[in-house]
């Protein structure tokens, strides 16, 4: 069959770690803010398995993960290593296949010509040999007839496995599955489902048309016209662009300070602006998002007339949204940066800028610098990593 072979490295900035620290191999280790004794600020960016089983995983917050396992070795990230051992492991993928192309830090996928389960599965465990050779790093692999198929494989083969899905079996593989498993169904319209007793992707299929509508917003989503056998996806979709590039910063100590605020919202603006420059993309879509000390968040857009690559323009919105919402608290203007700043009702723990409608910057054309000088009232650089 043409094939997608799928690639999810396991557990990988724990697994980047344990290259340094063999010693705490098959013990509960995390990649997270520190935990500072139950009192750390922050969340947990990676887990090893055997620190799940205790009940910790991604975006936790360090301090409940210390309640949940104490025993655990917390330790600092370190990105630009991370970044380094990924960059190597995708160059390794693009030797195997020009086509290769790398979906996130730790995932990436190539297509691949296999005839039957015995091939696929030969490919599959070549590939997981060969990293664990080259790098000493684990990974599951997820081989199917289309990407998205291919990407649910990998993660049923978690951790350390290799599952094949060949064409004949694509409606008895994804019948089973959940529906949060459809790509777009997220909690709400899961809690919709679930409450008509729409458990699994095959009842999902049994609703009716006008019904799937309804609920889903397509009468015949792509997973669901698999299982019921109405039409089948190209093996290997066109590269799409980035949909978005965001950042984000969590305080110290959740604060109310205006200019501590706008100092933040500076640096986001200029990390974002960074990563989109280098990307040779324009933005026009800003979204903040901030999260309070009792973890509720509420988030606030902007679209733009036109595409920009303006770090100016970003801070600017983003300065907006967050007076926006700062109002909204409190019923009154906020001044952000202001000597004497005014006080939010409730503090703020976390900041979260992204970037969403982004367009290539025409062929020829330059991208504009960031920040040539800080915007009034807010000093600093930008740059520091959250």
């Amino acid at each position: 069959m043409e094939g997608v072979v799928y690639v999810d490295m396991d557990a990988f900035y724990v697994s980047c770690e344990l290259l340094r620290h063999p010693e705490l191999k098959g013990g509960p280790v995390a990649v997270s803010a520190d935990p500072r004794g139950g009192q750390g600020r922050g969340v947990v960016l990676s887990a090893s398995y055997e620190a799940r089983r205790f009940g910790l995983r991604s975006a936790l917050p360090v301090s409940q993960a210390w309640t949940l396992c104490p025993q655990a070795v917390y330790l600092p990230p370190d990105f630009p290593f991370y970044e380094e051992t990924s960059r190597r492991v995708m160059a390794f993928l693009k030797e195997r296949s020009p086509l290769a192309r790398t979906f996130s830090i730790d995932e990436a996928a190539y297509p691949a010509r296999v005839e039957g389960r015995t091939e696929a599965e030969r490919e599959g465990r070549e590939v997981q040999g060969a990293i664990r050779g080259r790098f000493g790093l684990p990974c599951s692999v997820g081989v199917a007839p289309h990407l998205t198929l291919a990407k649910m494989a990998s993660d049923r083969a978690k951790p350390g496995g290799v599952v094949v899905v060949l064409p004949e079996e694509v409606p008895r593989f994804l019948g089973p599955l959940p529906v949060r498993a459809v790509p777009g169904v997220g909690p709400v319209t899961e809690r919709a489902l679930l409450s008509r007793e729409v458990r699994t992707i095959q009842e999902l299929a049994a609703l009716s048309p006008r019904e799937l509508k309804r609920l889903l917003g397509s009468p015949r989503p792509e997973i669901v016209r698999m299982v019921l056998g109405e039409s089948f996806p190209s093996v290997w979709p066109e590269e799409e662009g980035p949909r978005s590039v965001g950042s984000m910063s969590t305080f110290d100590a959740d604060t109310e300070d205006g200019e501590k605020l706008a100092r933040e919202l500076r640096d986001l603006a200029g990390r974002v602006g960074d990563e989109v420059r280098r990307r040779g993309l324009r933005f026009r879509t800003v979204t903040l998002r901030v999260r309070y000390e009792d973890f509720s968040q509420v988030q606030r857009g902007q679209t733009l007339p036109q595409p920009t690559e303006r770090v100016e323009t970003l801070f600017r919105v983003a300065q907006g949204l967050l007076r926006e919402l700062l109002r909204e608290r409190r019923g009154s203007p906020a001044s952000l940066g202001a000597t004497a700043a005014p006080r939010v009702p409730r503090r703020i723990r976390t900041l979260s800028l992204t970037v969403q409608g982004l367009r290539e910057i025409p062929s020829g054309e330059r991208p504009l610098e960031g920040f040539a000088q800080g915007p009034p009232g807010t000093g600093g650089t930008a740059g520091r990593e959250a």
